[in-house]
């Protein structure tokens, strides 16, 4: 008998089949189910013909699966398992107090504003979840805009065509060097007043360390990078060293100055304050947990 190029599955169906093949019987599949044993069996007979081949040997002792049956249950378990879990994320689009919000945010975000909003939001709302991812601002947008996360946090200065944005922070720009540098008296810099200087950049995709070798192409010199590190503690801990200068937020340097060894200096730039953006792919799809969540982070948006 051919297999048919697509069969129609009904979730009652494998769920019954899947029932027969852990229990070991057809009568116990029914009792779990409670339905009679004369409709797990026809639901099983279509499964059959759907597939064009026998999913379980049937005898006095109960049922086994055929090596079909073994191959179906193990994709009816999965099927049955994410279909579960649709269930559990549709009953956020009706239940604003529960559910899981999913946030990505650049480093600047997480460092700089996150936690305090997180701490003052979950007071009000206990039951929300939240799964955060950090990462860099280009790869955000790419996550909002496939769906992987309801909520992204990036960049202004990053290309978010597509992606429905509303207005953030920002945070200040300032330079770390050294305590004894040569620079670590100045009152402000520039960018020009560090282009002679080896530079501590972060990893490829940091549209932090993007926008500064932009502005360094136009001022007329490349940076001279001596090191590529993953987190702004490695900056400041490279500077501290005397193994270049680095250009960082302003909020997540100047706490550590003391301890890291470091000066931090205003950095005296137009581009020096740097706006973030939130980003959905569609406000309007949202889960009323992920709504309520934006709603506030817009709200406490100064």
């Amino acid at each position: 008998m051919a297999v048919k190029a697509r069969a129609d599955l009904g979730l009652t169906s494998l769920r019954l089949f899947e029932a027969a093949v852990r229990l070991g019987s057809l009568s116990a599949a029914s009792a779990e189910a409670n339905i009679a044993i004369s409709a797990v069996s026809r639901r099983i007979a279509d499964l059959e013909q759907q597939f064009g081949t026998r999913l379980l040997h049937r005898d006095v002792r109960g049922v086994e699966p055929t090596p079909a049956g073994q191959i179906l249950v193990i994709h009816a378990r999965n099927l049955l398992r994410l279909a579960e879990r649709v269930s559990e994320d549709m009953a956020q689009f009706s239940d604003g107090a529960r559910g899981l919000v999913r946030v990505a945010a650049n480093p600047s975000a997480v460092n700089q504003f996150l936690p305090d909003l997180f701490s003052r939001f979950r007071e009000a709302a206990p039951e929300i979840r939240f799964e955060v991812r950090e990462g860099v601002s280009g790869d955000i947008v790419r996550e909002v805009l496939e769906g992987h996360v309801d909520i992204g946090i990036f960049a202004a200065s990053v290309p978010h065509e597509g992606v429905q944005a509303f207005p953030f922070r920002a945070d200040l720009l300032c330079v770390v060097v050294p305590a004894g540098h040569r620079l670590a008296g100045a009152g402000a810099l520039t960018l020009r007043d560090l282009l002679e200087e080896p530079h501590i950049g972060l990893e490829d995709g940091s549209s932090l360390f993007a926008q500064v070798c932009q502005r360094a192409e136009e001022a007329g010199r490349p940076l001279t990078v001596a090191f590529r590190v993953r987190s702004f503690e490695a900056v400041r801990r490279m500077a501290a060293a005397g193994l270049g200068v680095g250009i960082l937020p302003q909020a997540v340097a100047a706490p550590y100055a003391a301890v890291d060894g470091i000066a931090v200096i205003p950095l005296s730039e137009d581009w020096s304050r740097r706006p973030f953006l939130l980003g959905v792919r569609e406000r309007s799809a949202l889960s009323a947990s992920a709504e309520a969540f934006l709603a506030y982070l817009i709200g406490a948006t100064p």
